[in-house]
């Protein structure tokens, strides 16, 4: 560990892990050059109390994404302007040759924190993306920093209010991922089968119901009606508590200016989950004139698995598992695709105007 003035601690660093990364690995007995992996540098924000959750998330992601980690926070209890860092570097042996990788953790003071940006361009590693996640208890100024400088930009919204996420993703051009969206994407696809062979019926949406679990973190609905809205050109007018307090009502107004109901439906706490899910979404379309109702709702006895139906104009019924797995594959599934995503970007400041009513 070292601390101190930000230019002695970073320049410290330096040299110990190039001393690393220069010696020969001899932990099977015969000295051995080292294989760095570097598929990329992530950089993980939280507050201290979720350095150690951190931690363990770099080592459960560098069994399939090795690089460089740093986790950075910030410290109120350290002189102003100091920074503390510490450094580890790991060696496995695929077959003959040593794979290493490294991590940093980084905590600055209060003053020191607006230097974050050159300290963390100064440590990663040239020549592979930069990704930042910030988690819920992320320092803003931490993260107002880091996210014009990175590659991708990764948060969870259930953890994480829509109005910071969509005040951040203003001040950055990368793209974004949300591990909420990563999660929800069975059921926008199934929502989206809907209209795949009646993208007419899409046109005359006139009342959306979505049912989620209750709880004190973000509403999972606002993410996914700020998907619907964007992609079919809605524009949010109302929102208000709905009759009892039971959930939440409010009004859109389509791209042909018709208007379309909302109603949010509070369920059940869900026991096995920290943040809220959605549990069903309910559709009130025409087609051709005849009323039709679209529905994708969990099953009682198997929260994992929806039962998709259309009623009305068209009939079908069809039983699909969800497909969610644990948080390291929703983190993987985060960064492994580097392409902007505009579709997730217009989402969110969609869901953020909502949200903001």
């Amino acid at each position: 560990m070292s601390a101190g003035r930000i230019a002695e601690v970073i320049k410290r660093v330096e040299s110990e892990l190039a001393e690393f990364w220069s010696a020969p690995d001899e932990s099977q007995g015969e000295p051995a050059p080292k294989t760095r992996a570097s598929t990329m540098n992530f950089v993980a924000v939280g507050s201290r109390a979720e350095v150690e959750r951190l931690r363990e998330q770099a080592e459960e992601l560098a069994e399939t994404h090795a690089g460089r980690t740093l986790l950075v926070t910030l410290d109120d209890r350290l002189d102003p302007s100091s920074v503390q860092a510490e450094w580890s570097a790991t060696c496995r042996r695929a077959g003959e040759v040593p794979i290493c990788y490294d991590r940093v953790e980084l905590t600055f003071g209060v003053a020191a924190a607006e230097r974050v940006a050159s300290v963390v361009s100064a440590l990663t590693i040239s020549d592979v993306a930069v990704i930042v996640e910030l988690a819920p208890g992320a320092p803003n100024v931490i993260g107002d920093a880091l996210a014009p400088i990175c590659d991708r930009l990764v948060f969870d919204s259930a953890e994480t209010s829509l109005d910071r996420i969509a005040e951040v993703a203003r001040e950055t051009k990368a793209p974004l991922a949300d591990r909420a969206f990563v999660r929800t994407f069975s059921f926008r696809e199934l929502v989206a089968r809907f209209f795949d062979d009646v993208p007419e019926a899409c046109r005359a949406i006139r009342r959306v119901e979505i049912a989620r679990s209750a709880g004190p973190k973000p509403d999972p609905a606002a993410l996914f009606l700020g998907w619907m809205g964007s992609r079919l050109g809605w524009t949010f007018e109302s929102r208000g508590p709905a009759q009892g307090g039971a959930g939440a009502v409010g009004r859109a107004r389509g791209a042909d200016g018709a208007p379309i109901e909302i109603a949010l439906v509070d369920g059940p706490p869900a026991e096995d989950l920290s943040w809220r899910r959605i549990d069903g979404v309910r559709i009130a379309t025409s087609l051709r004139g005849e009323p039709l109702s679209l529905a994708c709702a969990r099953l009682d006895k198997a929260p994992g698995t929806a039962r998709w139906t259309m009623e009305g104009a068209r009939s079908a019924e069809h039983i699909h598992p969800l497909g969610y797995r644990d948080e390291t594959w929703v983190l993987t599934k985060t960064i492994d695709s580097l392409e902007g995503d505009r579709l997730l970007r217009d989402a969110v400041l969609a869901a953020a105007k909502w949200s903001a009513l």
